[in-house]
């Protein structure tokens, strides 16, 4: 973290107009649990770049992360700018799954799959929108999508998916 964090401020020093730089350092203080570091670094590359979507993404994971419902405001400027950023669909649904609005993070998880069939996080949480409502079916298929696509960059979700999927009697 430290090696990081002077790599990132040494670059910030020559070039502080970098909204990539600061997305990236408010990514690293996220990790580390600084949240209001991290929420200052990604409105700054906001300022820089008000279209840049990840910084948008990011802060609103910062925001969702902390309960603040401003959150889904900053998914849907990542997704006007970029209406196929998968990353801000999931999490937008989340939000949805969250409030209650089932029906809308469910719509909203199969767009991101009409865009990336082969994204693991939608098929997981798609699985687990469908789990909860009764759908077996739905939810095995998905969780088995999920598996195939996900286990190295959700290996921490790969032994509890493999469960449910026996549980389901999948």
């Amino acid at each position: 973290f430290d090696n990081a964090l002077a790599h990132y401020r040494a670059l910030l020093e020559q070039n502080d107009a970098s909204a990539e730089v600061h997305n990236n350092l408010g990514l690293l203080y996220e990790e580390r649990g600084q949240r209001d570091d991290a929420v200052k670094q990604f409105q700054r590359a906001i300022a820089i770049d008000p279209r840049y979507v990840k910084a948008h993404n990011n802060l609103g994971v910062s925001m969702m992360r902390a309960n603040q419902p401003a959150a889904a405001a900053e998914f849907r400027v990542a997704l006007a700018a970029d209406p196929r950023n998968v990353e801000s669909l999931v999490n937008l649904a989340l939000l949805q799954k969250a409030a209650g609005r089932v029906a809308d993070a469910r719509d909203l998880l199969r767009r991101a799959l009409a865009i990336d069939p082969r994204s693991a996080g939608s098929h997981y949480n798609l699985a687990v929108v469908a789990d909860e409502a009764g759908d077996t079916a739905t939810a095995i298929e998905h969780y088995r999508s999920f598996l195939r696509f996900g286990t190295v960059t959700h290996a921490d979700l790969v032994g509890r998916v493999r469960v449910r999927i026996n549980t389901l009697g999948g």
